[in-house]
């Protein structure tokens, strides 16, 4: 596996300086769209080290935002290991709420108070969006399945771990991680897949008809 070096955008002209504080002497400055090779992280992770003309400086991480990482082919995307150790988090029937599904749930921002606080409600975005979230991804924020056909960029052939979408009637849909497929079927690993024995909505690895897909999704 290669090693992955995480690079940032300034998205303002931002004051590099000597320590992570704001009281510490500024040496230089980025300029917007500037993109920097990450060294380290302050202790409270609101800072980012970094070298500027070979000299080691910080900058507040407020206005830096990750450059995606796209790992070369035979390298599972970052998230990819992260959806797999959810594998089994499942929906509590009745009245109950699993807190992970809610947490899932928060990770978008279009729902309202009664929707966010019910595992009953949708969750195969929002599990989408809370994998890319703890892997430091641009994400939708969307609870809607369809919002990842706009997200990222398509690719016409799928690979391993990138994000396919499905068609669900007219206009509803399912999201999920692409893993493999059959001449007629699309393995994908997602949230909100009914087990058939248990009749739960849970993370699972599941099969799903090509005549409804509508898209493979990576990051630009």
């Amino acid at each position: 596996m290669s090693q992955q070096v995480e690079k940032y955008r300034s998205t303002v002209n931002l004051n590099v300086r000597e320590a992570p504080t704001t009281s510490s002497k500024a040496f230089g400055r980025l300029a917007i769209d500037d993109v920097i090779e990450k060294l380290g992280e302050s202790e409270d992770g609101k800072w980012v080290k970094f070298l500027l003309n070979g000299r080691e400086g910080w900058s507040s991480k407020r206005y830096l935002v990750k450059v995606p990482y796209i790992p070369p082919e035979g390298e599972d995307f970052p998230w990819l290991g992260i959806a797999e150790a959810e594998k089994g988090v499942s929906e509590i029937p009745g009245s109950g709420n699993n807190p992970r599904v809610l947490e899932y749930l928060r990770s978008t921002t279009n729902l309202n108070r009664a929707a966010a606080s019910r595992d009953e409600t949708p969750w195969c975005s929002a599990f989408v969006n809370w994998c890319l979230e703890q892997t430091g991804y641009e994400r939708t924020k969307n609870a809607l399945a369809r919002s990842w056909l706009t997200w990222g960029q398509p690719i016409a052939t799928p690979r391993r771990g990138c994000i396919v979408v499905f068609q669900r009637e007219k206009k509803f849909g399912h999201v999920g991680f692409y893993l493999e497929e059959t001449d007629t079927h699309i393995k994908v690993l997602g949230g909100n897949q009914q087990n058939l024995e248990t009749k739960l909505f849970e993370v699972s690895e599941k099969y799903y008809p090509k005549s409804e897909l509508l898209g493979y999704r990576i990051p630009k």
